[in-house]
C-alpha cells in the first residue's frame, strides 16, 4: 500500500482546544462554540436578556459570529438574535423550515434585522454542515411534523437537532425538542449520537430527555439551561433521574451560571461562573 508520508507539511495542525460555553440567560437558551478562532451561537436567550448576552459575548472576545443558530421560533431562543446581529458581524443565520409557521414578534424581527444587516438566512435540511475551525456542526435533524400543528409542542418538536465534533469531542443540542422527536432521532441514527456534553433537552423538561435517547447518547455531561425558581419547575425530577440512570454528570445554569467546557488533548475541564457573578452585598 501507500506510504505514509513524514514530510512536515502534511502533519496534521493540532486540533487546540474547543469551548462549549452555556451562556447564563435566565429562562432560555444561548450556547456559544469556540473552537480554533471561529464562534458559534445556537440560540440567544430572552429579550430581557440581551445586554448580559452581548457582554458575555464580548468578554469571551468574539466580534463575528460564523454560524447563528435558531433552533425554533420560541421567545426564549430568539429574545436576543436581533440584538447579537446588530452587536456582532454574523457570517449565516439558520433556521428551521419556517414556511409553515406563523412568523411573528421576535421571530419576525430576527429575520428582518438580519436582511437589514445582509445577513443569509439558510433553512436547515438533514445532513447540511458547517465548518465551525476545525470542527463540523450538522443538523442530524431539522425537525419532526408534528400532528398538534399550532401547539407549543409542534413548535418544540420544530427544534433543530445539532452536533458539533471536533476531534474526539462531541455536543448534543437538541433546543426544545419532545418526545416525538427524540424517538425521531434516536430511530434515524441508532448507535450514531453518542456525545461527551448534551443539552438537556427543552431546560430538562420531563416532556423530553427520554431514556431511549439517552441510553444512546451516554453523555459524559449534561447541561440543563433554566433560569432560578422558573415557573416550569425545569429541571424536572424524571430528567434528572434518566440523566443519573446513565451515570452522566449534570450541570444547571440556574444554580451554576454561565459554564464553560474546555476539551483539550481529550480532557474536559468546567469552570463556573457563579462564583465570580455572585452579586456584591
Amino acid at each position: 500500500g501507500l506510504e505514509p508520508s513524514h514530510s512536515e507539511t502534511t502533519a496534521p495542525l493540532p486540533e487546540g482546544k474547543t469551548e462549549v460555553v452555556f451562556l447564563d440567560v435566565g429562562q432560555g437558551d444561548a450556547v456559544l462554540i469556540l473552537q480554533n478562532g471561529a464562534a458559534c451561537l445556537i440560540d440567544a436567550g430572552p429579550k430581557d436578556a440581551w445586554q448580559n448576552l452581548v457582554q458575555n459575548l464580548r468578554s469571551y472576545g468574539v466580534s463575528q459570529l460564523d454560524l447563528l443558530v435558531m433552533t425554533h421560533p420560541h421567545a426564549d431562543h430568539v429574545g436576543g438574535m436581533q440584538a447579537v446581529l446588530q452587536n456582532f458581524d454574523v457570517q449565516t443565520l439558520l433556521t428551521p423550515d419556517l414556511s409553515e409557521t406563523d412568523v411573528t414578534g421576535q421571530t419576525q424581527r430576527t429575520l428582518q434585522t438580519a436582511q437589514e444587516c445582509g445577513v443569509p438566512v439558510e433553512t436547515a435540511y438533514t445532513g447540511q454542515q458547517y465548518t465551525i475551525g476545525t470542527g463540523t456542526l450538522t443538523v442530524l435533524l431539522p425537525g419532526v411534523d408534528a400532528d398538534t400543528a399550532g401547539s407549543d409542542d409542534a413548535i418544540n418538536d420544530m427544534s433543530l437537532c445539532l452536533r458539533f465534533e471536533a476531534g474526539n469531542f462531541t455536543f448534543l443540542d437538541t433546543g426544545d425538542a419532545e418526545r416525538n422527536e427524540e424517538a425521531a432521532l434516536a430511530e434515524q441514527y441508532p448507535f450514531r449520537l453518542r456525545s461527551t456534553v448534551f443539552k438537556a433537552g427543552h431546560h430538562g423538561s420531563s416532556t423530553s430527555n427520554t431514556q431511549t435517547l439517552l441510553w444512546q447518547v451516554q453523555p459524559q455531561l449534561v447541561v440543563a439551561s433554566c433560569g432560578l425558581n422558573n415557573d416550569y419547575g425545569h429541571p424536572h425530577r424524571a430528567a434528572l433521574e434518566n440523566f443519573a440512570a446513565v451515570e452522566a454528570e449534570v450541570y444547571r445554569t440556574d444554580q451554576e451560571g454561565s459554564l464553560t467546557f474546555l476539551w483539550q488533548n481529550n480532557t474536559l475541564s468546567v469552570e463556573t461562573t457563579a462564583d465570580a457573578c455572585a452579586p456584591a452585598a
